[in-house]
């Protein structure tokens, strides 16, 4: 035998301490064991932000609030018309295979159209654009997909061939205000 009973132990502690910190390490990622210079501001954006409440800003006094007042250059939400994200978008029809006992009433209770779109991503009645295929058409939400479908849309299509030939794509849409 290579090593004898008390030395096994001690390795097996050694392990298991380095496990240890290593686990705290992992946990709380934000404290510095090893190193004094780190700083610890990077990721916090940029530094002439103020916070008022937030507990590491220092507590300044009301005439210099209203000298760090920052105007952000985002734009509004009233100048954005839209906004464009990338999502997974699949097409279903009315069938029976594909939906419920009822096929043609949707989730909220609306009769299915041309232009509606299945989706856990987005509330109820949100307006998107597909400019890719269909240009400045607007699809409206107004069925759920299964659970297991969150970041998905399914656009209901009148027939069987022409949701086949869709498949399954990953597309740019625009989310309409």
């Amino acid at each position: 035998m290579l090593l004898d009973k008390k030395s096994l132990i001690f390795y097996k502690r050694v392990l298991f301490v380095v496990s240890l910190l290593f686990a705290l390490i992992q946990i709380n990622p934000h404290v510095v064991f090893a190193k004094q210079e780190v700083t610890l501001n990077y990721g916090r954006g940029p530094v002439e932000l103020l916070f008022v409440n937030h507990p590491d800003n220092p507590v300044l006094p009301a005439d210099e609030l209203v000298d760090k007042i920052i105007d952000s250059s985002l734009p509004t939400t009233e100048e954005i018309e839209y906004y464009t994200t990338y999502i997974t978008a699949t097409a279903y029809t009315s069938r029976a295979a594909e939906t419920d006992d009822s096929p043609f009433i949707a989730a909220w209770g609306d009769h299915v159209f041309w232009g509606m779109i299945a989706s856990n991503a987005f509330p109820k009645g949100t307006k998107i654009q597909i400019p890719d295929y269909y240009g400045s058409k607007v699809f409206v939400v107004l069925d759920r997909m299964n659970a297991r479908y969150y970041h998905h849309i399914d656009i209901w299509m009148p027939d069987l061939s022409a949701a086949k030939s869709w498949g399954s794509r990953y597309i740019k849409i625009n989310i309409l205000k």
